[in-house]
């Protein structure tokens, strides 16, 4: 009689007991899958199941750290371009008129800068989730971050570009 805790033959759970088995424990189902191997040679040179859960982990990792340092330099940078024109002063500033951006051509160029960062922020991210989905590794992340740059964007645009409007319309 055979050990009830020692299957004699291999069973699913103890397929899934192996972590490089279960790749669908991190929803990684949704990935493109690389075509198969047809050859032996193929089956060798494929990646490594516990390399590519690590892979699809780091760009988990690297999704979130990209939103958060787009809006952290979006918003850093603009208050820091906003305080160099306070600092540097004009006209504007000792007419009273305004009290960040001291001449005409900084309300024009601040806003633009400004959302150029955030821009490139969609569009960066835009491009690292197909790479991601190219190279079958997780993309779904990046896709979500993709979809909260950009209102964050438009949000910023449409802030800042009242400034710039204003400036234009002087």
């Amino acid at each position: 009689m055979s050990n009830p805790e020692k299957p004699d033959r291999p069973t699913w759970r103890n397929f899934l007991d192996h972590p490089e088995n279960d790749l669908t424990a991190d929803a990684d189902f949704a990935n493109r899958q690389p075509p198969a191997p047809r050859s032996a040679e193929e089956l060798a040179s494929s990646t490594d199941p516990a390399l590519q859960a690590e892979r699809n982990r780091r760009s988990t990792r690297q999704a979130l750290t990209w939103l958060f340092g787009t809006m952290a330099l979006t918003a850093g940078g603009g208050f820091l371009l906003a305080l160099v024109t306070r600092l540097i002063g004009g006209p504007l500033c000792e007419a009273g008129e305004a009290a960040w951006l001291c001449t005409r051509s900084a309300q024009i160029w601040w806003p633009i800068v400004t959302s150029l960062v955030a821009m490139g922020g969609v569009i960066g991210c835009a491009v690292m989730m197909v790479r991601k989905l190219n190279s079958y590794t997780r993309w779904r992340p990046w896709m979500g971050v993709f979809w909260v740059l950009i209102p964050f964007a438009m949000m910023w645009m449409l802030q800042t570009w009242q400034i710039l409007i204003t400036a234009l319309s002087n």
